[in-house]
């Protein structure tokens, strides 16, 4: 009796729900991406630039300061600048990705402090993000998935859909966000130039791989995961033994040995924030150690619901916006059935060499990375962390998606697949231009986003700093001022309730109290912040008004000039090149009738701000007492 061959069912038609040329399915990729990051483009700098780029020493040298960027922690110029220690390790496991910073000093060496800098690096991004989203295109389309029955259709939608997913604003609308398009990018060309050189033993693949490889890992930590992902994508494509896949990967883990001491040089051994009694980076030191896994099981399960349903939106998600949790909660239950059910149906799929395995392997090492569980990450979660593990969720996503449509006659499935992409399209297009705009800077993100994380410290803090900014434009009325300081000010108390040691939110609500003429509030406000950080870089100013103040207050509105004047010495003390002092110190020397130090302090005045008002004050006064014949 002839046994039959059982030929495997293809889940999907052979014809091609997208069928127009590869060609056309670049170009609509491109110009997607394109309409939906475009508004993001005449953005300012908001949140993390700051520290990254705008406060960043290294930087700001262009290309004189590209040796400190590949032998200094990321961060290190910006805690320098907050007066901390730039050697000191303040966050866990330090941050070495010079990658995007040398891109950074190389656009400010172009364009110098240019107005048009900021404009400029939105859209290095925005050109960066398609560059990454072809380069998947290409991955999936001309690898992972092209022995696949209807692999085409899977890698364009996927890639469709990683395109106009809103979760990815904040990655494209923050400058800082570029190293993790770079890290997404350089990790693509790692794959596809690894699987060329296997197939044609070119010596130029090995060498664009393998410095794609040490790129990818020179933007981000994500790469670290490449040391399975190259030997795993050999056993599964080109039926490579594991032993075998593993020893043809060798090269690249030599490549990994390169990182290791560039990134030892630069911040060290590993280190953990976890003892650390600062919630700002380390959001977990009021849990206990149950409370803390199971939050990270939640995390786990935020981040899954914000890839189905990306809305609404927030920059931050610290301390307290996500309380602890325990094991008795439904939703970390939830959250960990789901997780060990794709882990257990990703060995399934390895062990059959179904392709797909891949994608939800990518999917749960990039989350863990990010996951608290392996490495701590001094937050406790970012949208724009999920941006590596939302590439394999898009892609399980599509394939699942037309199987479930796979029979269906072919017209109907068109019809389907074309509405169900006008609609997500639509919605996520509205959401994403919404969110742009929302990143255009400081003010306009702190503001809006305080209503959609109301609980976070963090946050709460930013809206106060914003609302205090707000209160100081020239045009504002006495009222709209008033109504600022006092937004300001319920803010800033709220950031405080949520947490009483964050020195920086009582810095902010000092300066509101000293706007608000409270003065003895302010001084509290900036003994708590020299008691918790007494190397702040805005404590020596602060007092310097704060005693200023209260010298103008003494001198000249409650007759007390010599009183007075003695604040005035203690901000000269802290602030000696302030014009403003020394020409309020010459009034209240005047009004004492001490001439010759009213005169000094007149000079003082013109040597340290000729072309102010008060210098040209000072230019009249200084004549009146020459016609007096000061002896």
């Amino acid at each position: 009796m002839t046994k039959k061959t059982i030929k495997p069912v293809n889940p999907f038609s052979v014809q091609p729900l997208f069928n127009f040329s590869l060609r056309t399915k670049y170009i609509l990729l491109a110009i997607i991406g394109f309409i939906f990051y475009a508004n993001s483009i005449p953005n300012k700098y908001a949140f993390d630039d700051r520290g990254i780029v705008l406060d960043n020493t290294y930087v700001q040298m262009g290309i004189s300061g590209i040796p400190k960027i590949l032998t200094s922690d990321s961060w290190a110029s910006y805690f320098s600048h907050m007066g901390g220690d730039p050697s000191s390790t303040q966050l866990s496991g330090g941050r070495f990705r010079p990658l995007s910073e040398i891109i950074f000093a190389l656009e400010h060496q172009l364009f110098g402090n240019s107005a048009l800098l900021p404009y400029f690096h939105h859209l290095v991004n925005v050109l960066a993000y398609l560059a990454c989203i072809l380069i998947i295109f290409y991955f999936l389309d001309n690898f992972l998935l092209k022995k696949l029955s209807g692999g085409s259709d899977i890698a364009f939608l996927s890639t469709l859909l990683f395109t106009i997913h809103p979760l990815h604003t904040e990655v494209v609308a923050n400058i800082k966000s570029l190293d993790e398009i770079l890290s997404l990018l350089f990790i693509m060309l790692t794959f596809i130039y690894s699987l060329k050189y296997l197939k044609r033993k070119q010596t130029k693949h090995l060498i664009i791989g393998t410095a794609s490889f040490l790129l990818a890992l020179l933007s981000k930590e994500y790469a670290i995961t490449l040391l399975f992902f190259i030997p795993f994508l050999f056993y599964l494509l080109e039926d490579k033994k594991p032993t075998a896949a593993i020893r043809t990967s060798l090269t690249y883990y030599g490549i990994f040995i390169v990182y290791l001491l560039l990134r030892f040089n630069a911040v060290g051994f590993y280190h953990s924030n976890f003892q650390s009694a600062n919630v700002s980076s380390n959001p977990y030191y009021y849990a206990s150690e149950a409370q803390k896994i199971a939050t990270e099981w939640l995390v786990l399960g935020k981040y899954l619901t914000l890839m189905f349903f990306p809305y609404p939106l927030s920059y931050d998600y610290s301390y307290n916006q996500i309380p602890y949790h325990s094991f008795s909660d439904i939703t970390v239950l939830l959250s960990i059935l789901i997780y060990t059910g794709v882990f257990i149906w990703g060995i399934k799929l390895a062990l059959r060499k179904n392709v797909l395995s891949f994608a939800v392997f990518f999917f749960l090492l990039t989350i863990l990375m990010i996951s608290n569980f392996a490495i701590d990450i001094g937050a406790t979660m970012g949208e724009r962390l999920a941006f590596h593990s939302s590439l394999g969720f898009v892609v399980i996503l599509s394939y699942c998606l037309l199987k479930a449509i796979s029979n269906m006659k072919f017209q109907t499935k068109r019809i389907v697949v074309t509405g169900s992409i006008l609609v997500i399209g639509i919605v996520c297009f509205g959401e994403t231009i919404a969110r742009n705009t929302q990143w255009k800077d400081d003010t306009s993100l702190y503001i809006h986003d305080v209503n959609v994380a109301p609980n976070s410290c963090l946050v709460n803090d930013n809206a106060g700093w914003s609302y205090l900014g707000l209160s100081q434009r020239k045009r504002n009325t006495a009222e709209q001022t008033k109504a600022y300081l006092d937004s300001a000010h319920k803010y800033l108390s709220r950031a405080l309730q949520l947490n009483p040691k964050y020195y920086i939110a009582y810095n902010n609500l000092g300066d509101v109290y000293l706007s608000q003429g409270l003065l003895d509030s302010a001084q509290y406000c900036y003994d708590m912040v020299e008691k918790m950080n007494p190397f702040h870089p805005e404590l020596k100013s602060n007092y310097a008004q704060l005693y200023f103040d209260k010298g103008l207050r003494l001198a000249m509105r409650t007759g007390k000039p010599r009183e007075g004047i003695g604040y005035m010495r203690k901000a000269l003390l802290l602030d000696s090149a302030n014009a403003d002092i020394w020409y309020n110190m010459a009034i209240a020397y005047y009004h004492m009738q001490q001439y010759d130090s009213a005169k000094y302090a007149l000079l003082k005045t013109l040597q340290y701000k000729p072309d102010s008002t008060d210098a040209t004050n000072a230019k009249k006064d200084l004549q009146a007492l020459s016609e007096m014949k000061i002896q």
